[in-house]
């Protein structure tokens, strides 16, 4: 049997994870998503709105209003700022560890359970996303909330309402397409146990109930924003339902490529996606579902096979796709691969493949930090260089989480303390904001032929959009390269660089060629 951290041994390993996330709470929000949600939580307390999203100065029809409400509750209570916006996200992201734990503990035991805590709390996507926040930390804590009381209501009926309750958070924070992961797994677990007698449990029918009853805020604020106001034009059309757009256009418009927002999908994009996202992980959760399937009929549980393996394929199946869908995924991975593990005879094998991957992972990132050059970034290499000794002392097949762990801990120190604080320095819409609040503090602000939500959301003043340029104004070349053709007199209050940093390529990282990748915008003062 595969040997796991003591218990304190396991409680320092969360400290030490957790206290390498940490600097990431305080860095600046990157452009666009987490930058676009930050701002239409920041709408909600300037224009005391908790029914209306509002973007881009318009209605806004896309994602539920959850994720937004607690933001800018956190707002309310902090202030606006990077920190409230992370924090609520990173504490969701924290109890979905918890709700792994204890999800993996009664099927598995102890053991198991803590080494599912730290597959989930160092995924590589995990990771990013506790920094660059979108909705999933919150979805993920949600579904795998609702899985576990699910499973806690099979002998405990009460249990089903605290499941609907975080069912209803997990719809209204992505829409109903949240039953399948939560059904799936379900519905696989009683099938095979052939346990058909669950399927007519009255319980299971009040649980969808309850669920009907917890989204309804969702569903009332889309009908007062969109279907009681058909005039109001979204998607360049009027007459547009919310309430049709939340249960269906979102969700299986997107699946199906029918819906106002479309995409392009490959069918194998999540498989190879999830090498890179789950690393250091990734190899061996790939061997634990080969062997899963080997041994289906054995399994203790089936819920995690089928939630993540039915959500996968509807994934992969989607014309619409984007790695961070898979983070949702992570906790009943993290299940999977710990309960294999757990059982699983040490071998020489696994631990060396495991090891060099970690190690791989650490040089790799010691290389790009080498070409980046962040502050202080020698410092980074010294860590590098502790950590390879470290895996070198490592060399029983017993220590292949904790060398797995030791990656994780040094890709999240990578990220949140050397990486991330000097890559959103070369953000211009948030730093041109900081500089504009200091020169120019509550004067407002037109966007001219430009757009960007950093700057919206850290301004201490609303912006205005125009198609003519008047007061201060914000612009880019476009902008600028018009006023001058139109004989515009303007005063250039300031110019700073600009690259948008989530999207990445090598010419950037190289310190020696990023002046070249550079933009510029521009702070203009129009003249009357």
């Amino acid at each position: 049997m595969q040997t796991y951290p003591a218990t304190t041994r396991f409680w320092w390993c969360v400290a030490i994870i957790v206290v390498s996330l940490i600097p990431g709470l305080f860095t600046t929000l990157m452009e666009p998503d987490a930058a676009l949600y930050a701002g239409i939580a920041k709408q909600i307390v300037w224009r005391h709105d908790w029914v209306n999203l509002f973007a881009d100065g318009k209605d806004w029809l896309d994602k539920p209003h959850l994720p937004f409400w607690i933001s800018a509750l956190s707002f309310k209570i902090l202030g606006i700022s990077t920190f409230a916006y992370k924090l609520p996200a990173f504490l969701c992201w924290l109890l979905g560890a918890r709700f792994t734990y204890l999800f993996a503990r009664h099927f598995y035991g102890e053991g198991a359970a803590q080494i599912a805590a730290l597959v989930y709390l160092t995924g590589l996507h995990a990771i990013i996303s506790s920094n660059d926040v979108r909705a999933e930390p919150y979805l993920t804590c949600f579904l795998i909330g609702a899985s576990w009381y699910l499973v806690k209501a099979v002998g405990n009926t009460w249990s089903i309402v605290p499941a609907a309750f975080f069912t209803g958070l997990a719809m209204m924070t992505k829409g109903p397409f949240v039953l399948i992961p939560i059904g799936s797994g379900m519905i696989l677990h009683w099938a095979m146990q052939k346990d058909w007698r669950q399927f007519l449990q009255w319980k299971w029918y009040v649980y969808l109930l309850l669920c009907a009853v917890f989204v309804l805020p969702e569903i009332w604020c889309l009908y007062l924003q969109f279907d009681a106001h058909p005039e109001k034009a979204v998607f360049e059309r009027q007459g547009v339902s919310g309430i049709r757009f939340f249960l269906w256009d979102s969700q299986f418009g997107r699946f199906f490529n029918t819906g106002p927002i479309k995409g392009k999908g490959d069918p194998f994009f999540f498989l190879h996606t999830l090498l890179w996202a789950f690393l250091p992980w990734s190899l061996l959760l790939y061997i634990a579902v080969f062997q899963r399937f080997r041994r289906l009929r054995h399994g203790v549980e089936w819920i995690t096979l089928g939630a993540g393996m039915v959500t996968l394929l509807v994934f992969s199946l989607s014309r619409f796709q984007l790695p961070h869908y898979l983070n949702i995924l992570f906790p009943y991975f993290s299940i999977l691969l710990a309960a294999w593990l757990f059982e699983l005879v040490p071998a020489k094998k696994i631990f060396i493949t495991q090891r060099v991957i970690s190690m791989i992972v650490v040089v790799l990132l010691a290389g790009i930090t080498v070409l980046f050059q962040p502050p202080f970034w020698w410092i980074y290499l010294v860590l590098s260089v502790v950590a390879l000794g470290v895996w070198w002392l490592l060399k029983k097949p017993e220590d292949v989480v904790r060398v797995s762990v030791l990656a994780g801990v040094c890709v999240a120190v990578f990220l949140n303390v050397f990486f991330y604080p000097e890559l959103v320095t070369y953000q211009g819409g948030s730093e041109t904001a900081h500089w504009k609040n200091k020169k120019f503090p509550g004067e407002k602000v037109q966007f001219y032929k430009i757009n960007s939500y950093s700057f919206e959301f850290y301004s201490d003043a609303p912006v205005e959009r125009s198609d003519s340029a008047s007061g201060l104004v914000y612009t880019g070349r476009e902008g600028v390269a018009a006023l001058d053709e139109g004989g515009v007199p303007y005063k250039t209050e300031g110019v700073f660089s600009s690259y948008r940093v989530t999207r990445l390529d090598g010419k950037f990282v190289n310190r020696a060629t990023r002046a070249k990748e550079l933009d510029s915008v521009w702070v203009l003062r129009i003249r009357n």
